[in-house]
């Protein structure tokens, strides 16, 4: 890219599917516009958003106060029903169409990066970004890299990671970014009082706090729907369940009706379900990590068994080598391993201390890392200065 005089520049920020993905290119987006008030008085910075029609975006992204384009491409699925081969028959023109879309707003918007955070609602913007030489810059969350990042590193700017372990999974020669998971800036921690009271919790109860990221896990719901009841009785306590929408409506039948249990289908003021909670039990995807890393909460952890290279494993095994997590594999539930679990948090509050306390300490936002980074690297093509 040659060297040229604008005041006006465009940054575009590409990814979701799902909340992995999606938050943590808000995220990013916010510390840009942030730290673009640093930059000279005569330079605007813009950021607009691609992700999925088909994503927890397309909910969102109308919500968030960025410009944004959604494309109809969704993944390859690999069910053998009727209804998944449909969609597969489908891909090639829906990634024609997406192609030609984003090509017109590039074109259109003329940016000076793209920043892809994966998923397949990158693939599209991270290679014509590549076909017209515009700085690329990938943001992986997880431990085993995605097929999206795999693939768009090989001509990144800058790879930002979080775990150490990626570096095993990219060959090519890229500079590598140690960043840590962006968190959205609205997730801090308030008052447990003024927490309980926004989600209709006692304040004086143990408080078990279940989701299985955005939106929710049907298997590891159904599992522990069957020994909740029992868990209250025996430890005295009460539940906030985020359960998604697949299963909302068959755990209300079944649960619904307990004072002790509070079922959410989505839970947007994360920051008030974190503050209330004595501790979760989550499936393991980077964002979720990076919250209740954040949020200095203990954790069981029930890695998602069918993740690419499986990386919600090793993501959970990196919190419990910490000694502020537990680990517990759903091919492990028939033998009910969360009862000594359960045990040793809740019955034992030195134990549930001492992993607080196990958590690390966070040296810097992940989100403003990566901001600064991308606009630093800009400003030897721009005359910022």
């Amino acid at each position: 890219m040659s060297s040229k005089k604008r005041t006006r520049y465009t940054i575009i920020v590409s990814g979701g599917g799902t909340g992995g993905h999606y938050y943590p290119a808000q995220a990013i987006m916010e510390a840009i516009r942030q730290h673009s008030s640093e930059l000279p008085a005569s330079v605007r910075i813009d950021c607009h958003f691609v992700g999925s029609s088909f994503g927890i975006e397309s909910r969102l992204a109308p919500e968030s106060g960025f410009p944004y384009t959604l494309i109809p491409v969704r993944g390859f699925s690999r069910y053998m029903t009727l209804k998944a081969q449909s969609r597969n028959l489908l891909l090639p023109f829906r990634l024609l169409i997406s192609f030609l879309r984003i090509a017109l707003l590039y074109r259109r918007l003329d940016p000076v990066a793209t920043v892809a955070t994966g998923g397949y609602a990158s693939a599209i913007p991270g290679q014509i970004s590549n076909l017209r030489r515009i700085p690329l810059f990938v943001q992986e969350q997880n431990a085993f890299p995605g097929v999206t990042s795999r693939h768009l590193a090989k001509k990144a700017m800058g790879f930002f990671y979080a775990y150490e372990a990626v570096k095993e999974h990219i060959p090519h020669e890229v500079l590598f970014i140690k960043s840590g998971n962006p968190v959205r800036n609205a997730i801090s921690r308030i008052p447990r009082e003024e927490a309980c009271r926004k989600m209709q919790l006692k304040t004086d109860i143990f408080t078990l706090f279940i989701f299985g990221g955005s939106q929710g896990s049907a298997s590891v719901n159904r599992y522990l729907a069957k020994r909740i009841e029992s868990w209250i009785y025996k430890y005295k306590i009460q539940v906030l369940w985020q359960t998604g929408e697949t299963t909302y409506e068959e755990l209300n039948a079944m649960l619904g009706e307990n004072p002790n249990i509070h079922l959410r289908k989505y839970i947007h003021d994360m920051s008030a379900a974190y503050s209330a909670c004595d501790m979760v039990i989550s499936r393991a995807g980077a964002l979720s990590l990076a919250e209740i890393e954040l949020m200095r909460i203990p954790a069981i952890l029930v890695p998602l068994p069918g993740a690419a290279g499986n990386h919600q494993y090793y993501n959970a095994r990196t919190l419990e080598s910490l000694g502020c997590a537990y680990l517990v594999e759903e091919k492990d539930f028939p033998n009910n391993p969360f009862i000594p679990i359960l045990n040793a948090m809740i019955k034992d509050p030195e134990q549930l201390e001492k992993m607080r306390s196990a958590f690390p300490e966070r040296d810097s936002n992940s989100a403003d890392t990566i901001a600064r980074n991308i606009l630093n690297r800009l400003q030897s093509f721009y005359a910022w200065s």
